[in-house]
């Protein structure tokens, strides 16, 4: 197949990063066989010869979105210095990764819309699984950079409320959507110590 030769595989992954841009800003029905041919610069014939149905143009979209958003939480995390932080210090750093100081409210919007779409299409679910484990793994990797418990129930609920949190935050009226990392790192600062308690201190060496 041509698909399968250098040049077919740099325009299907074209193809898809551009079906992945148009979700990732526009939501899933932006993801169109012209309006992608328009956004990688490709005759409109590309998206059919490449991919055999809009669903399946859908799911690039989605697993490179997925991919994206798990790349840049795991650069995040991997530029957050490790050292002992206080509960509200940790609740703010686990929100930076989590959020990023650039993610646009449709940007975010998008994240809980893939769930949606997972639901209606099952051939997308294993995709969001596989997310949401290099999900789990960052925020973990997080506490334990911040010297505190990452065992995986507390790991869950963290998740599960930061989603919450940052899902009412996109949900108020745009002009009101400012501080989407204050809103996250309000939200999850009580309840810090409670599901991540911090590790016991190494006591230091003693002289005689």
């Amino acid at each position: 197949m041509a698909a399968a030769t250098p040049k077919g595989l740099a325009r299907r992954q074209l193809l898809a990063e551009a079906a992945g841009a148009l979700l990732m800003e526009h939501g899933h029905e932006a993801v169109r066989h012209r309006a992608v041919a328009r956004q990688a610069g490709l005759p409109l014939a590309s998206t059919t010869y490449y991919f055999n149905s809009l669903t399946d143009l859908l799911a690039a979209a989605v697993e490179y979105t997925c991919d994206v958003d798990a790349r840049e939480m795991t650069d995040r995390c991997a530029a957050l210095p490790a050292q002992s932080r206080g509960a509200r210090d940790t609740a703010a750093a686990l929100a930076q990764v989590f959020v990023g100081e650039a993610a646009s409210s449709s940007r975010l919007t998008t994240r809980y819309e893939l769930f949606v779409l997972a639901a209606r299409h099952p051939e997308l679910t294993a995709m969001i699984m596989r997310r949401q484990d290099r999900v789990e793994q960052i925020v973990a990797d997080v506490l334990t950079k911040s010297r505190r418990h990452s065992a995986g129930e507390g790991v869950h609920r963290l998740i599960a409320l930061e989603n919450g949190a940052l899902l009412g935050s996109i949900s108020v009226d745009q002009s009101q959507w400012t501080d989407p990392i204050g809103a996250l790192t309000d939200a999850i600062a009580d309840v810090v110590d409670v599901l991540a308690p911090a590790l016991p201190q190494m006591a230091g060496p003693t002289g005689n």
